[in-house]
């Protein structure tokens, strides 16, 4: 053999410097969109997570009255941003906080509810629930203490 020839192989993989850069440019506006959608999708599971924790506290407090069978009101305070579950016997049961963005509307319900010993509403209606991501219905029924929450 002769050493003085050199051998060029074909490339055996790797990727030339166009490929890469366009790589790199789809990969930069993907994550430019993608940072930009993310204080809405956060605003969204806020909401989310507001509405199913407000289902979880009615339900408690619908519970709580039967448990203790005692009164127990729900009043929604939009002033203080916060709502309250409160016994007649023992004071505050629980207080949680209202997000800025959600504003709770007197319906036929009013502002206040409660519950009775039998986990029955004082009164059928409706509330409603406004926030940046849409609005929201909360629904007594009459009788057996059946609620739910519908978004509108």
């Amino acid at each position: 053999m002769n050493s003085s020839k050199l051998i060029v192989r074909p490339s055996c993989g790797g990727y030339t410097l166009s490929e890469t850069l366009i790589v790199l440019v789809i990969f930069v506006l993907l994550s430019g969109i993608g940072l930009n959608l993310y204080p809405s999708f956060i605003k969204g599971m806020e909401t989310k997570i507001f509405i199913s924790q407000l289902k979880e506290d009615i339900f408690y407090a619908q519970q709580y009255a039967i448990s203790h069978e005692s009164l127990i009101y729900l009043h929604m305070d939009n002033t203080n941003r916060i709502y309250t579950v409160t016994s007649y016997k023992e004071g505050v049961v629980l207080e949680r906080s209202i997000p800025k963005d959600i504003q709770f509307l007197s319906g036929t319900l009013g502002l206040t509810f409660h519950f009775n010993q039998y986990g029955n509403a004082s009164k059928a209606g409706t509330m409603m629930i406004d926030t940046t991501k849409g609005k929201y219905k909360l629904v007594l029924n009459i009788g057996k203490g059946r609620f739910r929450i519908e978004k509108q």
